[in-house]
């Protein structure tokens, strides 16, 4: 087949002198664990931390940034996108004491957010994000980064961020392993990290399916907002403080729900507690029309436009269909808008972009794909059989950025 010519001759390309023959030698464990060790990096480089901004007018006049981090998050897209929980970026409260102060403003609808570099350090406050979209009543809530720490705006196009790919939380099952990050308060300054599994799930009054995922991992306070991945590292849930139990000792209260049911969140609403330790998530099917909605530049309610003019970029992973694990260097084409598979002749001018895939089965092409036009793209790897389709077609509702897992079938 003409795909498989250029797929190996790509590979071939790619992996150099390693796919020719030779004596089997054996690798170092510190070499062995190398591709373990990117992967977690990769995994605690997009969990971020998130807190209040103010402006404070000091004694000569002049105006300066504070902010200081309370909550956790997870960058899910790499142009800024972040998930969290509605109470890690509620400041209502906060704001209103701020007023009893002259020189202090805490702003609204904006968030610090902190980077870790190290995870012996720190992280590192980098950007400001605005809340774009929010959920009060399942507690989840979408910012998108939107500029610097001395308020210059940002192109998301350039910020080319780690962010953690979404998975399917309906497809979770009891004693499934769990990987936890966050900030919480127990774990000083710096990201912490808990393993465990899923011990049950639970429903909730006007929630359609799974509220929430239980979990044996402990997470305590801080951690809210944060990250809960699964064994393929994508995020399932969003542990979430507003499920800790009444029979465990609260260190927080906040009102994030219309208890009473008057259509308002306030102070006539009960106070839930949120601080202690607890031990469910929020599974992140739950917030999916909310981050695309964000993805597409709009929010609930909003008059923002469905789709956008901008180029289509295709990011995602390459797996292996019966086991589900990533498949690594494997090639995903693109050809030039019009051309089908049968038109292909194997002359690579033909072809618009192919990427592989990394240590993770991940990959991502550039922003390629104009709107209003078709194309024909296949995938594979070697020992598996190659997938191609046609009349792949890109309009103006098409997202700026389309995630798919693509699967192959062993030869």
């Amino acid at each position: 087949m003409r795909l498989a010519r250029l797929l190996s001759a790509c590979l071939a390309v790619w992996l150099g002198a390693a796919m020719l023959p030779g004596p089997a030698l054996a690798t170092p464990a510190a070499q062995r664990d190398e591709p373990r060790r990117d992967a977690r990096r990769a995994e605690w480089r997009a969990v971020v931390q998130l807190g209040p901004v103010a402006l404070v007018t000091n004694k000569r006049g002049k105006q300066e940034l504070r902010f200081f981090g309370w909550g956790s998050g997870t960058v899910i897209s790499r142009d800024g996108l972040i998930l969290t929980n509605y109470h890690v970026v509620d400041v209502s409260r906060l704001a209103r004491e701020a007023a009893r102060e002259r020189n202090v403003k805490v702003l609204e609808g904006k968030m610090v957010v902190l980077f870790t570099r190290q995870t012996d350090q720190p992280p590192v406050a980098t950007y400001i994000a605005d809340v774009v979209d929010a959920l009060p009543k399942l507690d989840l809530a979408v910012l998108r980064i939107t500029s610097d720490l001395t308020g210059k705006e940002v192109d998301p196009s350039t910020l080319n961020l780690p962010f953690i790919e979404l998975g399917d939380s309906d497809q979770v099952e009891i004693e499934d392993a769990l990987r936890i990050y966050g900030y919480p308060s127990i774990g000083g300054s710096t990201i912490t990290f808990t393993r465990g599994s899923v011990s049950g799930f639970d429903s909730e009054p006007g929630v359609r399916g799974r509220a929430w995922i239980k979990t044996d991992a402990t997470i305590s306070g801080g951690n809210s907002g944060g990250t809960a991945l699964n064994d393929a590292g994508q995020l399932i849930g969003v542990p979430t403080q507003a499920s800790v139990s009444s029979a465990r000792q609260a260190t927080d209260c906040r009102r994030i729900q219309d208890t009473n049911g008057d259509g308002e969140i306030d102070e006539n609403d009960t106070c839930i507690p949120i601080g202690g330790f607890i031990n469910a998530l929020r599974p992140v099917n739950l917030a999916k029309d909310m981050i695309a909605r964000a993805a597409r530049g709009g929010a609930a309610g909003s008059d923002a436009p469905r789709g956008n003019k901008g180029s289509v970029q295709i990011v995602g992973r390459i797996v292996d269909a019966d086991t589900g694990k990533p498949i690594v260097g494997a090639v995903f084409v693109i050809l030039k808008a019009g051309l089908s598979w049968d038109d292909f002749s194997g002359d690579e001018a033909d072809v618009l972009e192919a990427v592989r895939t990394d240590r993770r089965g991940r990959f991502e092409t550039s922003p390629v794909l104009e709107r209003g036009k078709t194309y024909s793209v296949g995938w594979g790897a070697k020992g598996y059989r190659e997938v191609t389709q046609d009349n792949l077609e890109v309009t103006d509702d098409t997202p700026d950025v389309v995630e798919a897992t693509l699967k192959l079938q062993r030869r």
